[in-house]
């Protein structure tokens, strides 16, 4: 390549980093092998659907396909891949479900071996020992080879124009010996090598990582081996039962490379933790830790010093270091999928969702949230449906906010809620956090599409007794939660928060200077009221970047809500001990959900009245000062329009303060300092007593008594002697 052609390609690259960034979303990632990628993590940063994908008009798919699905579905750029158990091989467009291309490979029944993609080919293996690749767009078979008498069983582990897998021989009760490790070209599918178990396992879903320059699997014999990728010879072999004095059994989960560790579970019930040097490919059985889980072939994942791990009847989090319990999951059936997990929504939190499904006559799908310091796990949302979910053995792919899963009744899934846009071509093309332009919500509320920036939805139990909290993680969501007090017990419910570019369909045009428009919905239309639920609250952020801290009023930030046909400020109030750097955040009450909007005034300008009569040789003078913040009893300000009456607040005061600074103490007669409030059309002077004990260098505090809430004034007289040559001035 010249310097030109490197100059444009390197314009080019920063181009699309550029755009990515700017998007205010991660640009979508593919899902091309077996837990995402050739160490087989499981982790990605794309986001995926945190409340219920089967809510109202999701976008979620559903097809239904020639065969079985027992195998993990994988994702590269606009198509899912998948193999069923007729030796079909589909792609799917992952937003529509509709079939791009099939065709077929070879051998039927349980087809248990993941395939992968490199190259811009689909490379799947067979159940009586080929491997076939496909043109990845088109679907056109580039090559098969006869690799092996044997059931080609374990993940394709795909890496710099190569792919790595074994066979698996049957041996009896389930076991499987004498098998083989190849390594193939896949620009032909020529052999480059094979290394012959010398163990005596076999390899049944036993999946390779590659770290480095070595291939670390495991086997049916408790064995675990490390090659050159290269070469297929042999750097490293060490029998776990020994090593770890258990009896360890099959090892049937891939191997995991996380921080110099490798991480497996195996069929006597055990996960491991095994140093790892990816420099030399030695074991280091110094380093080495193992517990208890049950029996166990998912494939752990490992993120933020925890590993999820599923077993029998149960997903478990573990400390990664020494593997101690941290929290367990119970579920009908068993976890022989590996656990996928998202960590688009960590901010520093830990917050992180893990999904899985259960190989069981009910099957199901679950998503968990955990996050830092939590000993117990949080379901955000399940799906099961007979005949449809039943025995879901594989576990899920997650790409650009959606998961994809297929079940032994032959249904592939398409699951997100992410919002999408129309364009003029008619495809659908995801948005996150918000687009330009006309936008289409399948998940509908009613709202003008074209009104809506960004949109997001949370899931959560509503239980009579209890607190239901919903939390949402869009950085361009202003709403950070909602909890309230359930009165009744209605189980899933889903909360939809809507930010608007302008004032809501439903709403009429507010008098106040709008930081954000937005709508939330309960439900149902017209199901959230003070009937269900009780001491509902709205937490929500404004960002300092957004707003001129020098003239905006904080004081005065405040939501207001729609009803009665009418806008109506809610007792607001700022959370003081959250605020950071960023951030200034709030909460408020509410009876209700509808439209919403966060509005805000400037401080009001200090003014001084002149003189108005002179009264012998005295002039009075009138000192006017608005109140701008720093005095107590901020809350009263954020109270309902017309709520504080004196039928409902008694023995209500303001204390306010002067600064010295800003008046002549030497003629401002300080007992004639009041605080006055305009109502009934006329300004009404309070009842106001000085602090006397609260007085400091700089500042005059007082108290004032009143019946409401209106606007107010300080006023204060001030006396001026003049001489007599000077009385008419």
């Amino acid at each position: 390549m010249n310097k030109k052609n490197k100059n444009v390609f390197a314009f080019f690259l920063s181009a699309i980093l550029f755009i990515c960034i700017l998007s205010g979303i991660a640009c979508a990632s593919d899902w091309s092998q077996f837990q995402k990628d050739k160490i087989n993590s499981g982790i990605t940063k794309d986001e995926a659907p945190i409340s219920d994908p089967m809510t109202g008009s999701s976008l979620s798919w559903e097809r239904k396909l020639s065969s079985n699905i027992d195998i993990a579905p994988i994702v590269v750029g606009d198509l899912v891949y998948v193999a069923t158990g007729d030796n079909k091989v589909y792609a799917i467009d992952k937003e529509t479900g509709n079939i791009t291309w099939e065709n077929s490979s070879s051998g039927s029944g349980f087809l248990l071996a993941n395939i992968a993609y490199g190259k811009n080919m689909i490379f799947v293996p067979t159940k009586n020992g080929k491997v076939y690749a496909f043109d990845a767009k088109t679907g056109v078979e580039m090559w098969d080879v006869k690799i092996s008498s044997n059931q080609l069983n374990t993940p394709v582990t795909y890496d710099n124009k190569r792919i790595f897998f074994g066979d698996a021989v049957s041996g009896g009760t389930g076991s499987s010996t004498d098998g083989t490790y190849y390594c193939f070209d896949v620009k032909d599918g020529t052999e480059l090598w094979s290394r012959d178990s010398t163990s005596g396992g076999g390899y049944y879903w036993a999946g390779a990582a590659l770290k480095g320059d070595y291939l670390i699997y495991g086997d049916d014999r408790s064995h675990l081996t490390s090659v050159e990728k290269d070469t297929g010879n042999t750097t490293d072999e060490i029998d776990v039962s020994s090593v770890f004095g258990v009896d360890v059994k099959e090892i049937r989960s891939s191997i995991v490379w996380n921080s110099e560790k490798l991480y497996f579970t195996s069929k006597g019930g055990y996960c491991f933790v095994l140093g790892f040097n990816h420099s030399s490919g030695k074991f280091d059985t110094m380093d080495s830790y193992n517990t208890y889980i049950g029996p166990s072939v998912s494939t752990p994942a490992i993120y933020n010093g925890k590993v999820y791990v599923g077993s029998a009847g149960a997903l478990s989090c573990l400390n990664a270091s020494d593997l101690t319990g941290i929290w367990t999951f119970a579920v009908s059936g068993d976890v022989m999928s590996s656990p996928a997990v998202s960590e688009r929504y960590d901010t520093g939190n830990g917050n992180v969702y893990i999904y899985f499904t259960t190989n069981d006559a009910h099957g199901m799908i679950y998503c968990l949230k955990d996050y830092n310091g939590n000993s117990n796990p949080v379901e955000q949302w399940s799906y099961g449906e007979p005949g449809k979910t039943d025995w879901s053995l594989a576990g899920v792919a997650i790409s650009d906010g959606w998961i994809y899963y297929g079940t032994d009744t032959n249904y592939l899934f398409g699951l997100t809620n992410k919002k999408t846009v129309i364009d003029s071509g008619g495809r659908r093309g995801g948005g996150g956090s918000g687009s330009s332009g006309s936008a289409n919500i399948l998940f509908s509320t009613g709202e003008a599409p074209e009104n809506i920036i960004a949109f997001e939805t949370s899931i959560s139990y509503m239980a009579f007794g209890h607190k239901t909290t919903y939390e949402f993680y869009n950085p361009d969501n202003y709403i950070t939660s909602i909890s309230f007090d359930a009165k009744q017990n209605w189980g899933k419910q889903a909360a939809v928060v809507e930010i608007l570019n302008s004032n809501s369909t439903y709403g009429t045009s507010i008098e106040k200077q709008v930081y954000k428009y937005l709508n939330i919905w309960i439900g149902k239309a017209g199901f959230a009221n003070p009937v269900r639920m009780d001491n509902i609250t709205v937490e929500f952020k404004v960002l300092k970047s957004e707003i001129n801290e020098s003239t905006v009023n904080r004081s005065t930030i405040t939501l207001n809500r729609f009803y009665d046909d009418k806008w109506n400020s809610l007792n607001t109030e700022e959370l003081e001990d959250r605020e950071d750097n960023d951030t200034i955040y709030f909460r408020a009450e509410t009876t209700g959900f509808t439209p919403f909007v966060i509005s805000y005034e400037n401080f009001s300008e200090v003014g001084v009245l002149e003189s108005d009569h002179i009264d012998g040789y005295k002039v009075n003078s009138s000192y006017t000062k608005t109140i701008t913040g720093d005095y107590q009893n901020l809350d009263i300000w954020s109270a309902l329009v017309g709520f504080t009456t004196p039928e409902r607040t008694e023995n209500m005061t303001i204390e306010f303060r002067v600064l010295k600074s800003e008046i002549n103490e030497s003629n401002v007669n300080r007992s004639t300092i009041t605080l006055n409030r305009f109502y009934d059309d006329k300004w009404n002077s309070l009842n106001t007593e000085e602090l006397e004990d609260r007085e400091d260098n700089d500042t005059i505090y007082f108290r004032a008594e009143t019946t409401g809430i209106s606007p107010f004034k300080i006023t204060a007289e001030a006396t001026l002697e003049v001489e007599d040559g000077n009385r008419n001035q």
